[in-house]
């Protein structure tokens, strides 16, 4: 039948007309759960649901008692619903494996049945045990791919979350979290909660200022845009914050890391008259709800030349192995790092 993405799903169901089969997978727990929720408040049967809905871990339970409880006939009801939770078709044998190609293949149409994954990966490679059940899916039912959003798509999706708790938030101020306190959907939830009750459901741009914290991704981005800019002081304030925050330098490194390999690679891709579009598309998902930071890497690494670009992240890792194999204190090795990348600046102006 078909693959839809999370945005598509609300029309889909308004169609109210189920498939016999979906797939709930993608990158965002967020937005799984979600569309997990979605299909159970629109077909979960109203009459007798303890008789009309089972539960599967599909880690544990065989295809024959999945096909057995899809094939029994609802009880004063339409429809009856099956859940399999993370059936990975990887790891079953080759019978079971067949067995489920059957019931894939000529789904029930008196039950919704649902595999919903809530940490095994879901392949689209038509070559792999997953991929193959994936594409027996899409063609009885419905993939429903829930794909990183876009920055743009998660202010949306909490604008849209926070009306329904009762909180006032600005389609601006839902954008200007996300690039404040990151892309994971529940911990903006999670903000925006403590927000609606400290301030009656009014959430201004003051608010979230005072009250909401950096991520980790924002505050390494910020420490890397200092150093672009030239910005000493501001650099090691920053570094400083967050040895107080007793963050793992690891993790800062590889943030770091990460902003300055996209002024690399930007510096290469304006060099062959790409756009940050084309890059988002070469690289696909990883810059899923870095579209704004893709664009500043363009911007920035134009007053950088290549070979300082690519220096600095020649340093970037060789301190990454440093921390991961070195006993020398990593805020010693961090700050030390901080201090030669202001050097080779100075040396390429």
């Amino acid at each position: 039948m078909s693959e839809i993405n999370y945005s598509a799903l609300a029309g889909h169901i308004k169609t109210g007309i189920p498939s016999p089969v979906y797939l709930i997978c993608g990158d965002d727990g967020y937005l799984r759960r979600r569309a997990l929720d979605a299909l159970k408040k629109q077909y979960m049967p109203d009459v007798l649901p303890e008789f009309n809905y089972t539960e599967f871990d599909g880690s544990i339970c065989s295809v024959e008692e999945i096909a057995a409880a899809a094939e029994t006939l609802p009880m004063m009801a339409g429809r009856r619903m099956v859940l399999v939770k993370d059936l990975d078709a990887a790891a079953i044998g080759a019978e079971q494996y067949r067995k489920l190609e059957a019931l894939l293949g000529a789904p029930y149409d008196t039950c919704v049945l649902i595999f919903f994954n809530v940490s095994v990966k879901s392949s689209a490679k038509a070559g792999d045990k997953q991929g193959a059940m994936r594409s027996l899916i899409k063609k009885q039912g419905t993939v429903i791919n829930c794909k990183t959003p876009t920055a743009g798509e998660i202010a949306d999706i909490i604008t849209i979350a926070a009306k329904e708790t009762g909180a006032e938030l600005s389609h601006a101020d839902a954008a200007y979290m996300v690039e404040r306190c990151g892309t994971d959907i529940t911990n903006l939830l999670s903000e925006i909660a403590k927000l609606n009750a400290m301030y009656g459901g009014k959430i201004t741009r003051a608010a979230i200022d005072r009250h909401t914290t950096q991520s980790l991704d924002v505050k390494a981005y910020l420490l890397a845009s200092n150093v672009i800019a030239g910005k000493r002081r501001e650099a090691f304030v920053i570094m400083e914050e967050l040895f107080e925050e007793r963050t793992e330098p690891v993790a800062v490194m590889a943030i770091m890391a990460g902003s300055f390999i996209d002024l690399y690679r930007a510096k290469l891709a304006a060099a062959e008259r790409k756009t940050a579009d084309d890059m988002a598309d070469i690289f696909g998902d990883e810059y899923k709800g870095k579209e704004k930071r893709l664009s500043f890497s363009f911007r920035d690494s134009r007053r950088y030349p290549l070979e300082l670009l690519r220096q600095w992240c020649l340093l970037l890792c060789e301190t990454d192995a440093q921390l991961k194999s070195s006993r020398v204190d990593s805020k010693i090795l961090l700050e030390k790092t901080l201090a030669e990348m202001f050097l080779l600046a100075e040396r390429y102006r």
